[in-house]
């Protein structure tokens, strides 16, 4: 991506106007979020909290209280070694279990790369994640995606990138819903 494009990305993020929090819930309830009436009255309470950004805090909030709709992942860990480990077991959550991801066991670098072992529904997998270290490499939900398209799952796992995020906003939906995702909320929703 050239700096230019960048740029473009960065001003329309920035410029994204507040929306009554009113108006974020009913678009979140017709792409199926599921809001208690405990939140949802919180949310109300406290508009201004999460009228701006719009979507992105009310979708923070519901990835903490409500985990199996939304991740917010934490792109640096202050335990390299289990980031992987905490970031399967967060994923599948996500996926409520099916399919159900575990492992994230980490082997020593070489050249760069440390291997990645994890079960996919108890198959042995592995990806081969670049050193970063104490970050993760996301390439991973890209890696997973591929798998899951092996398998003839329907439902990807879909990011949302924003400025005002600490990490990515992951949910797991077919990629079909990401386009009612970005028209319904104007966030950008895609294949991880």
């Amino acid at each position: 991506m050239d700096l230019d494009h960048f740029a473009g990305l960065l001003s329309a993020q920035l410029r994204r106007p507040a929306e009554p929090v009113e108006k974020q819930l009913a678009a979140l309830k017709r792409l199926s979020f599921l809001v208690s009436s405990e939140l949802e009255a919180h949310f109300l309470a406290h508009p201004e909290s999460y009228e701006d950004p719009a979507y992105l805090s009310l979708l923070c909030r519901l990835a903490q209280d409500a985990p199996g709709q939304a991740l917010v992942t934490t792109p640096e860990s202050p335990d390299p070694d289990a980031m992987y480990r905490h970031l399967l077991e967060d994923l599948s959550a996500l996926t409520g279990g099916s399919p159900a991801l575990a492992g994230g066991e980490l082997s020593p670098a070489v050249d760069g790369v440390r291997p990645l072992a994890f079960t996919l529904d108890g198959t042995p997998c592995r990806y081969d994640a670049q050193d970063l270290g104490a970050w993760l490499d996301m390439g991973l939900l890209t890696h997973l995606n591929g798998l899951l398209a092996q398998r003839g799952e329907k439902k990807r796992f879909l990011i949302v990138d924003d400025i005002r995020l600490p990490g990515q906003l992951v949910f797991f939906r077919s990629p079909q819903w990401a386009g009612f995702f970005t028209a319904a909320t104007g966030l950008t929703a895609a294949e991880a």
